[in-house]
């Protein structure tokens, strides 16, 4: 027992220093990456993503993304190296890579109305970025894997047939039970933070609801796998727990008049 005494204490010190705090919901995170590590991480995924994507000549949806960006990034308090892409895709969809490295695909901006809808989307994934989502994913992994480990170790001893049953219910018990719900939670928080972030920019966050019920009304009758095997909480979900968030958010937005955004048009 002793002499894993050292291990054991390095092991508890990597937790305590990795501890962090997600902005504005304050929900403690354990990150094993330092950020520096996070961001090297992002600046290199982003550049191959946009070497392998062919990057949008609509001017106008590069303006309106990387316009709001600008006035979203600052807002966060945080010195990253924003970049704001716009990539020639009918996908609805937008993503964001530690360190403020965001993409915005075509077909999302087909859908939306204004500038304040892209403000909804931007909010939420720099949101991802201030969280440092992507660094608590990779640790999660990396504890899955020293579970695993573990779990190896635990069972050396037993029959072979009962540690391949172990191990083959371990992988979707630790997907199913901790890595998706844990995505679903980082979404929704996502959704959190970037309403506040929306509205302290001057965009009127009640159209974060409005633009979510334009994917419910695009997206209803594609399939969808069940809430417990998604990496999002379903948009129905989402609405309703934004509705929630709402008043919150609005005050900010309410109470600096000076800074609101006029509503500008995108088609």
């Amino acid at each position: 027992m002793t002499r894993n005494l050292p291990a054991l204490f390095v092991f508890l010190s990597l937790f305590l220093i990795s501890c962090t705090t997600a902005p504005i919901t304050g929900r403690s995170q354990l990150v094993l990456l330092s950020e520096y590590q996070e961001m090297q991480l992002g600046v290199t995924a982003y550049k191959q993503a946009l070497k392998e994507n062919k990057l949008s000549t609509n001017k106008a949806y590069i303006d309106s993304v990387r316009r709001v960006g600008a006035r979203i990034g600052p807002i966060t308090g945080e010195n990253y190296n924003w970049e704001f892409n716009v990539i020639e895709s009918d996908d609805i969809n937008a993503w964001c890579l530690p360190g403020g490295k965001i993409a915005f695909y075509e077909g999302i901006l087909d859908i939306m109305d204004n500038e304040a809808q892209i403000a909804a989307v931007m909010g939420h994934e720099i949101a991802h970025a201030t969280a440092r989502h992507g660094g608590e994913r990779i640790s999660l992994g990396i504890l899955a894997q020293i579970g695993a480990v573990a779990l190896q170790v635990a069972m050396r001893e037993k029959d072979p047939a009962i540690q391949y049953a172990v191990f083959q219910a371990y992988a979707p018990t630790v997907l199913i039970g901790v890595i998706l719900p844990f995505s679903r939670t980082q979404e929704s928080e996502a959704d959190q933070i970037g309403l506040i972030y929306m509205a302290a920019a001057g965009y009127n966050p009640e159209e974060a609801i409005t633009f979510w019920e334009i994917m419910y009304e695009t997206n209803k009758d594609k399939p969808r796998p069940p809430e417990w095997l998604s990496t999002h909480p379903p948009t129905l979900k989402r609405i309703q727990t934004m509705r929630e968030f709402l008043p919150g958010a609005m005050e900010i937005y309410l109470a600096s008049e000076d800074k609101r955004i006029p509503v500008r048009q995108l088609h």
